[in-house]
């Protein structure tokens, strides 16, 4: 008997449980939604104030969340109470999650935990519901507990952030506003560059930014954008909100254009509400200021983005008058890192105008997102030693005995009988949950029952914790999870677990280049203002024939001196041809209609006469050839 005790303390020596948090000193409201019910030992509290050991915290019909001594963060839900001691909290009645290294007290065990994120309720025997929704958490006996000399991070430095992003891609657009058909319609085919580089971001929920474009069409077309902005997640509605400041430039028709741009979306629900305008800052004569609102509607989904068709009305201001008009327009996301997007637009000003764009994004660090929570998941050494080899996620073995003739056991017992206690140790003083697992446990912390969730009860778990509240710094962890479990969670999930907003905050407002940075038509300007235009393209014409002349005749400079080529000796001229003279033979007395020699017995007029053609005037000859109503008179030769 002595002996099988000897060896089951030996055995729960080795079941060294997780590490517990450091004994934690206060607990500091940050936030309170639905109402003000929140109370510090019975007295209301509010932001900011703080409760500490030995203290109650607990909620009416609101609910809190509770920042732990900067190492966790808790939501405390509606009509709960906790008891902050001096290891752990006990929850007396209600729910609460935990995000963090932050231990709880079962009766007598402890909840312990590491890189994890649970959901811990009082059942109505006095009894508890543990969940978990990410990293893995254990229950064991209260003295079996240690406290870790590790120091941990600061829990809010632990929001995920996004990395910087690079966009490569073509855009196209066209027009009839010249008065050509679509068939021939102006516009531009481009190659388009960009960088997206997050500037400051805080809380997983705001992002100061920086966004540049160029494009070009490789043929003396160019423009270039800039813009700053700002983007924040609001948890109460869900809703993204940014704002935007820019700058546009581009070069067309031998006039560079520029304009101030400014804009603002919000969207919830993948729907948007967005407006953006442009203010021109050349002398140009053709520049176009324009307002353009926006309506995205979501009208499938496709992976954890959706495919989204924009109503956008807009006014153009130039030459003196405003012109309204119409755009139509989808996006499309194939990917993470591909979307295509077209639009067709109409107004009285630039006639149709249609266009779209493909656009290529990769990040610059392995990824859109960098998670310092995706490192911390995964079990601990099993000793608390700092040596390298035992700082890996597989577990260590320790060799209590090797094959062979020298055997180490201990008196009357066998290898065998020892590694069935220390199994049975194991499992009667620790319970392990991982991600996706629950349990039942008793008011003294024994367990009842272990499974794995459902679908449907990990999402409900997220949507009663976590709806309205701040995003989590595993929130993203807590998606993956999900994803992983269960394949890509729904919209609402998506909301919640801050999906949406890590893909809208890296996504700019699109400005594209035909869509934004269009010019008044020539033949819609005014006379004298499009002469000036035409001149100005004409001088530019002359500029650069001077430079193509300038050029030839450095060519032409730049060539070796030849060899004179010997003068050809002329041809002689050739003779000129002869020239025929036609004559008739004429009468000059008797009757005029009868004075032509004719060929026949009687003469006729000029018309009927006969035609003689000669060389020479001397050598045409009438001999023989007779006119007159007889065809007996002389007759003379006439030239025509």
């Amino acid at each position: 008997m002595f002996r099988k005790l000897l060896l089951m303390a030996f055995a729960a020596a080795l079941a060294i449980p997780e590490a517990s948090a450091a004994p934690f000193n206060s607990a500091r409201i940050r936030r309170i939604i639905d109402g003000r019910e929140v109370f510090i030992d019975k007295r209301e509290a509010a932001v900011n104030q703080t409760a500490d050991r030995g203290q109650e915290l607990s909620t009416g019909r609101s609910r809190a969340e509770v920042l732990f001594d900067r190492r966790a963060l808790g939501f405390l839900g509606n009509n709960s109470l906790i008891r902050l001691g001096e290891d752990c909290f006990r929850l007396d009645r209600g729910q609460v999650l935990i995000n963090g290294p932050q231990n709880s007290c079962l009766g007598s065990k402890v909840l312990g935990i590491r890189g994890t994120t649970y959901v811990l309720s009082v059942r109505e025997d006095g009894g508890y519901d543990l969940a978990v929704l990410s990293g893995e958490a254990s229950v064991s006996d209260e003295e079996q507990g240690q406290q870790s000399d590790e120091k941990q991070p600061d829990i809010l430095s632990l929001y995920p952030t996004l990395n910087p992003v690079i966009g490569i891609g073509s855009s196209a657009w066209g027009s009839n506003a010249s008065g050509e058909t679509l068939g021939e319609a102006a516009g531009l085919i481009l190659g388009d560059a960009s960088f997206f580089l997050p500037l400051s971001q805080s809380m997983g929920s705001s992002l100061l930014y920086s966004y540049s474009t160029g494009n070009t069409n490789f043929d003396g077309a160019w423009g270039a954008s800039t813009e700053l902005g700002y983007k924040w997640f609001n948890p109460n509605d869900r809703s993204i909100s940014s704002l935007l400041i820019g700058y546009d430039g581009w070069d067309i028709s031998g006039c560079f254009h520029s304009q101030l741009a400014v804009g603002g979306l919000w969207q919830r629900g993948r729907w948007q509400l967005g407006a953006t305008g442009g203010v021109p800052l050349d002398g140009c004569l053709n520049n176009l200021g324009y307002a353009i609102g926006q309506l995205g509607i979501p009208i499938a989904d496709v992976g954890d983005q959706s495919i989204t068709l924009s109503l956008s009305p807009y006014l153009l201001r130039g030459i003196g008058d405003s012109y309204g008009g119409g755009r139509l327009g989808i996006t499309v996301p194939v990917s993470n890192q591909l979307t295509v997007s077209a639009y067709g637009q109409y107004d009285d000003l630039l006639d149709t105008v249609i266009g779209g764009q493909i656009n290529y994004r990769f990040a610059t660090n392995g990824g859109f997102v960098r998670d310092p929570n995706l490192s911390q998941q995964g079990p601990a050494s099993p000793l608390p030693w700092q040596a390298r080899e035992f700082m890996t996620d597989r577990p260590m073995q320790v060799a209590l005995g090797r094959s062979g003739t020298n055997k180490p056991s201990m008196p009357g017992s066998s290898p065998s009988t020892l590694g069935t206690l220390t199994s049975q140790a194991q499992s009667q003083s620790v319970v392990r949950l991982q991600a996706g697992e629950e349990a039942t446990f008793s008011k003294e912390g024994m367990l009842l029952s272990q499974t794995k969730m459902s679908r449907e009860r990990f999402s409900q778990l997220v949507i009663e914790t976590m709806s309205g509240q701040n995003l989590l710094p595993e929130s993203h962890v807590i998606n993956l999870v999900y994803e992983r479990l269960y394949g890509l969670p729904g919209r609402e999930l998506l909301g919640i677990l801050g999906s949406d907003w890590l893909i809208a905050a890296r996504t700019p407002y699109p400005r594209l280049r035909g869509a934004n940075n269009l010019v008044v038509p020539s033949d819609k300007l005014p006379k004298q203002q499009a002469q000036a235009e035409r001149e100005e393209d004409k001088e530019n014409e002359k500029g650069d024939d001077k430079e193509a002349q300038d050029q030839e005749s450095q060519t032409e400079a730049d060539k070796p001196e030849s060899k004179p080529e010997p003068e050809a000796k002329p041809e002689p001229e050739p003779e000129p041809e002869p020239i025929l003279l036609t004559y008739v033979c004429r009468a000059f007395s008797g009757n005029p209609d009868f004075s032509y020699y004719t060929g026949g017995v009687i003469g006729g007029n000029l018309s009927q006469a006969t035609r003689f053609q000669t060389k020479s005037s001397s050598d045409a000859s009438c001999s023989g050839r007779g006119a007159g109503s007889d065809g007996e008179e002389t007759t003379v030769p006439q030239f025509l």
